[in-house]
C-alpha cells in the first residue's frame, strides 16, 4: 500500500467516526428537544409579555426586514434579512501533459445576517440565520457594484448546475462584465499557435478572480413563520442547545415539537449511516489484502 493510499484510508476512517459521533450525540439530544419545546410558552400573538422573561417561547406571524444584510468582506448590500453566500475562484484546476484546465473551484460558503422583528420580537442572528434561503438574488445595487468596481454577470457554476445565478465578479479583467466559462488550453499541433497563446492569456488574466453568488429569505414556500427562541427584553434569542428554530408556516406547539424532533432523528439517521459507510470504505481494502496474504500463505 502506497503512503497516499494509506493517508486516504486513515482519513477516511476518522472522519466517518468524527460523523458517527455526531449523529449519536445528536440523536442523544433528540429528548431535550422535545422537552424544551413542549414546555415551552406558545403565543397565539407575537407580543412581549414581562411574565414571559426569560422563558422559552413559540411565536409565529409574517418577519419584517429592520435592515439588510451588509457584507462586509466585499462590501456590498443584499436587499433581504438573511443571506446564504457562495464563494468561487477562477484557478487551475487540471495540469496534465496535453492539457491545461481553468475553471471555477468553490471556495466555501457562508450565512450572513441584516436585522428583523417578527411581532413585538426582534430576532437574534442565530435565529435569523436559521431561516431557510429560498430564492436565487439578482436585485444587486447596480451603482454600489460599480463604485467598487465590480461587474454583476449570470452564468453557472458549472455545465451541470440546474440554473443560472447572477454573480458578483470581483478582480479579473477590467471591463468585463460576464460570469466566463473553463478555457481548457490544448496544446496540441492541431491548434495554431496562435489560438492557443491567446487562450492562454485569457486564462491567466482570469485568474484569481473571485465570484460570489447569493440566495436568500424571501418567504417562497409561506411568508408566515413558526419560531421559538427565549424572550430576553423584546429579543427573542437562540436556545443554546437548539440554536435558531425557524419553520415554513403557522404550526400548533404538538407539529412543532413533531417536525423539529424528526427533523434532527431523520438528518442524525442519515450521517450515521454516511459515517459507517466511510469507516467501510476506509477499512475495506485492508481487509481484501489481508484475505489476500492468507491465502498466499
Amino acid at each position: 500500500m502506497t503512503k497516499a493510499k494509506l493517508i486516504g484510508k486513515i482519513i477516511l476512517i476518522a472522519l466517518g467516526a468524527v460523523i458517527i459521533w455526531l449523529s449519536v450525540r445528536a440523536l442523544m439530544d433528540a429528548p431535550v428537544y422535545k422537552e424544551v419545546l413542549s414546555s415551552a410558552v406558545y403565543l397565539e400573538e407575537p407580543v412581549v409579555l414581562p411574565e414571559n422573561e426569560g422563558k422559552m417561547v413559540i411565536i409565529h406571524g409574517t418577519p419584517e426586514m429592520i435592515a439588510p444584510v451588509y457584507d462586509e468582506e466585499i462590501g456590498i448590500t443584499i436587499n433581504a434579512f438573511k443571506a446564504y453566500r457562495y464563494d468561487e475562484e477562477y484557478k487551475q484546476m487540471a495540469w496534465e501533459s496535453n492539457r491545461t484546465l481553468y475553471d471555477w473551484a468553490t471556495i466555501g460558503q457562508k450565512s450572513l445576517a441584516g436585522e428583523a422583528s417578527l411581532g413585538e420580537f426582534i430576532l437574534d442572528e442565530k435565529t435569523i440565520i436559521a431561516f431557510p434561503a429560498d430564492v436565487d438574488y439578482e436585485d444587486f445595487d447596480l451603482a454600489e457594484i460599480e463604485a467598487n468596481g465590480y461587474n454583476v454577470s449570470q452564468g453557472k457554476t458549472n455545465e451541470d448546475a440546474r440554473m443560472n445565478r447572477w454573480y458578483v465578479i470581483v478582480g479579473g479583467p477590467e471591463g468585463e462584465a460576464y460570469y466566463y466559462a473553463s478555457y481548457e488550453l490544448n496544446p496540441s499541433l492541431d491548434a495554431p499557435l496562435f489560438v492557443r497563446e491567446w487562450n492562454r492569456q485569457i486564462a491567466a488574466e482570469r485568474e484569481g478572480t473571485r465570484a460570489y453568488a447569493y440566495k436568500i429569505h424571501a418567504g417562497v414556500v409561506s411568508e408566515e413563520v413558526t419560531v421559538a427562541g427565549i424572550q430576553q427584553g423584546n429579543t427573542l434569542v437562540a436556545h443554546e442547545k437548539l440554536l435558531g428554530v425557524v419553520n415554513n408556516g403557522v404550526l400548533t406547539q404538538e407539529e412543532l415539537v413533531d417536525t423539529e424532533t424528526g427533523y434532527l432523528a431523520g438528518g442524525s439517521i442519515a450521517f450515521l449511516v454516511l459515517g459507517l459507510l466511510l469507516v467501510f470504505l476506509g477499512l475495506r481494502n485492508g481487509a481484501k489484502k489481508n484475505n489476500a496474504a492468507r491465502k498466499k500463505g
